[in-house]
């Protein structure tokens, strides 16, 4: 008689897992005109990220003494990436600051550059979510999205690590490549 509770059952059964540690984001439709990143170069120094969220909302109707519950409105929270500071050509921060720039200018508080339609500050960027060998398991591509906040970088002459800054995105919605 098998034992279907046996470590060796559930090893096989399991398949591997997935890693926190293995994924990419790459923005697909590249970078606004006007931030200075290397096209080529779209894969991002980011180090911590997670698949994005959605919520759906309830909507509550009392009826008869009791409350009945619906599905109400899709929400998609801000999206959360942190990134390495680097001071090479693709400076990251300089660019979302770049990018923020353009969505809204410090000084005239308009679209920077009035050969932009909002439309073109609004970019396609992918997670992969990669398995142990760096094959792709799932996709993720967030939809129209848009720097909402860039964190400050802290300086410490006590500390000896890279500087490293957050980035909350906002997109309209997101599409899981090959569907649910």
């Amino acid at each position: 008689m098998s034992n279907d509770n046996s470590i060796q059952s559930f090893k096989r059964a399991f398949g591997g897992g997935t890693r926190a540690n293995r994924f990419e984001v790459i923005s697909t439709s590249g970078w606004p005109t006007g931030v200075a990143v290397d096209p080529i170069n779209t894969k991002f120094k980011i180090f911590a990220a997670s698949l994005p969220q959605a919520e759906v909302g309830t909507i509550t109707v009392p009826y008869r003494g009791r409350v009945l519950y619906f599905a109400g409105d899709r929400n998609y929270p801000s999206w959360i990436v942190s990134v390495y500071d680097d001071s090479g050509t693709n400076n990251l921060w300089r660019a979302f600051n770049r990018w923020k720039e353009l969505l809204d200018s410090h000084v005239t508080h308009t679209v920077s550059n009035s050969d932009f339609s909002y439309k073109q500050l609004q970019k396609t960027w992918k997670i992969n979510q990669l398995d142990l060998n760096g094959g792709v398991l799932r996709t993720i591509n967030l939809i129209n999205c848009w720097p909402e906040q860039i964190s400050n970088i802290d300086l410490d002459m006590a500390k000896a690590d890279f500087s490293v800054f957050s980035v909350s995105l906002k997109f309209d919605y997101y599409d899981i490549a090959g569907g649910l």
